[in-house]
This record gives structure tokens, sequence and C-alpha cells, in this order.
């Protein structure tokens, strides 16, 4: 079951959460795939401007994707920040979110410190 609420601002925190882990479960597993597929001898993975082929690509892979998820999230992030920012002093915003008791999983308070 969705709820709908409003919020003025997400916090800066909140959008890079959002926008790493959107990137990071895209280009990680895509870059593994093209690592897989250096192994084979395709030119997939390049590093230096230099093709990185066989078990080095399928090793080097998830560390380039792991720098392009950092590179992407420290911009994109920063650039969604800056626009929900000025979005904000125009007006709120609606948000439809899932609440955890409805999806199967009992609902746990988080230990405060």
């Amino acid at each position: 079951m969705f709820r709908e609420i409003t919020v003025h601002r997400l916090s800066a925190g909140t959008v890079f959460k959002l926008v790493a882990t959107g990137l990071a479960c895209t280009i990680i597993p895509f870059s593994v795939l093209m690592g897989f597929l250096s192994l084979f001898g395709a030119s997939t993975v390049t590093w230096n401007q230099q093709t990185v082929t066989g078990v080095y690509g399928l090793i080097a892979s998830p560390f380039i994707g792991l720098v392009v998820v950092l590179f992407l999230t420290m911009f994109l992030g920063s650039c969604v920040t800056f626009g929900l920012w000025m979005f904000s002093k125009l007006r709120p915003m609606t948000l439809l979110v899932k609440d955890v008791e409805s999806s199967g999983q009992p609902f746990q308070e988080p230990e405060k410190p």
C-alpha cells in the first residue's frame, strides 16, 4: 500500500544515497559484464587508453565501474541536489512511499545512539 507524503525539501545526504544506489545497481553489473566479455578477448575494458583483456580485464572492470559510479554520483548528486533545492523554493513536493509494514516485513524502529 502506498501513502502520499508532502516534503518541503530532501536532505543532500538522502539525494546522494538515492543517486549512488541507483547508479551502483546499474553501472557496476554492466562493467562486470564488460569484464566478462573481455575475458574472452573482446576489447570492452580500457584503462589509460589501453585495452585490458583476459583475466586482468575481468579483475579491473568492477573497480572501473566503482570509479565511474563515484564520479557520476558526485556530479549528478550535486546537480540533483541543487535542482531540488531550487524547486523547494517554489512549492513542496508530494511523494508516494510504500510502507515497510505493507510489504510483508514487520517494521522495526531504528536504534537511537
